[in-house]
């Protein structure tokens, strides 16, 4: 039998390796009931069990009382515990008596694994000027109308005046500029009215340098997290499929083309959902969200509320990978963006879904290693490309 806890944490146990973060996991009450009783769960104690090792950690993380429990609780999950649900069961423990090369054989001692993302994006000007934020040296970019464009030391790009007020009032057109970041990207921008939004991978958002009239509009593809500056005048991002309507609030949007639907999670205040089939027929109404709430559309259909898991939809803003009964299939959507790499398949389809949590700052074999070891998968790597074969 051969786990990934054994094979990377039990050897550094034994030598006396081990963080102390570390040293709690190997030490925790699931690893040694999983060990000693080849536990295989049926899918219904799935969610039991995996609530019974948070609630586990949360009393370990309280009882050192060195960082806040959100914090601590995360340094505990990126040591990779990781759960696979195949069918109906959940395996842990594998069979892998192969003679497919492991990644560490492909990527980490060629020297050629693959680094994570980071604050990179290109700023597109209304007149066709591009600037690339990820090589512009900190401090002023640019002028428009009146507006000062900047960079922080910290990544963020900011709009200020020297008006005190934060929505110019004045009728007519406005200047239209684009934040993109490309595969591999992620970016923080500050809106001229206050608001501010973080771009994932693979995103873009058109938004004016004035907001003028009635509404603020902004026009989002990809993923974004927003928290809108509060005032009277509202707030509106259009995808390609729906409309959200805000005045001050905190949600995400996740409107990647490539997935089959888009979610919109509320975090807290109130946000109005509208698809554009109901914008286009004046005798229906958006449906309003609930903090803890996510809508669901696709295909231009009635949204469709759900409860958020918020811990996985906002993992990518606290820089984590959060995978709870996710499928192998959008797990690779999801290292494709922030890795720049193409993830495909070849064999059988596989019916593997994943929970667990790993560090986005890791080089991407630290995410594959633990999906061969857990999985049963290999993998093959011909230049960006990473194959997964079955």
């Amino acid at each position: 039998m051969n786990k990934y806890i054994a094979k990377e944490l039990l050897e550094k146990y034994l030598q006396g390796d081990c963080t102390e973060e570390e040293k709690a996991i190997v030490e925790s009450w699931h690893l040694n009931e999983l060990e000693i009783k080849k536990i295989q769960l049926q899918s219904s104690q799935i969610e039991p069990a995996y609530e019974k090792i948070w609630i586990k950690i949360s009393k370990e993380a309280f009882a050192k009382k060195k960082a806040p429990l959100k914090k601590t609780l995360y340094r505990y999950a990126s040591a990779a515990i990781i759960f696979i649900t195949v069918a109906a069961g959940l395996f842990l423990l594998v069979n892998r008596k192969s003679g497919h090369p492991t990644i560490n054989d492909l990527l980490v001692k060629t020297g050629k694994d693959f680094v994570p993302g980071g604050n990179k994006a290109i700023l597109t000007l209304s007149d066709g000027s591009i600037i690339s934020l990820t090589d512009a040296a900190n401090g002023n970019l640019a002028k428009q109308a009146g507006i000062t464009i900047s960079k922080t030391k910290d990544g963020q790009i900011i709009y200020s005046t020297k008006e005190s007020t934060l929505i110019n009032e004045t009728n007519g057109p406005s200047l239209i500029n684009t934040i993109s970041t490309p595969r591999g990207g992620q970016y923080q921008i500050n809106l001229p009215d206050g608001t501010k939004v973080w771009l994932n991978s693979q995103s873009s958002l058109k938004y004016p340098i004035h907001f003028n009239g009635n509404e603020r509009e902004v026009e989002l593809s990809g993923e974004g997290y927003f928290e809108v500056y509060k005032n009277q005048i509202p707030f509106i991002v259009k995808t390609k499929m729906q409309e959200v309507k805000v005045l001050g609030t905190h949600f995400n949007i996740n409107s990647y083309d490539d997935e089959t639907t888009i979610n919109t999670t509320l975090l807290e205040g109130s946000v109005s959902v509208q698809t554009k089939n109901q914008m286009n027929n004046p005798q229906t109404e958006g449906v309003i969200l609930k903090p803890g709430q996510t809508s669901i559309v696709g295909n231009n259909r009635l949204p469709k509320i759900v409860k958020a898991d918020i811990e996985s939809i906002m993992a990518w803003k606290n820089n984590l990978f959060f995978f709870k009964d996710e499928s192998l299939e959008s797990i690779s959507r999801k290292l494709s963006r922030w890795y720049d790499v193409d993830v495909s398949f070849q064999g059988k389809p596989l019916s593997l879904s994943f929970v667990g949590m790993v560090s986005r700052s890791k080089n991407i074999s630290s995410v594959l290693k633990i999906l061969e070891s857990a999985g049963d998968l290999h993998f093959k790597i011909e230049g960006k490309k990473i194959i997964i074969l079955n």
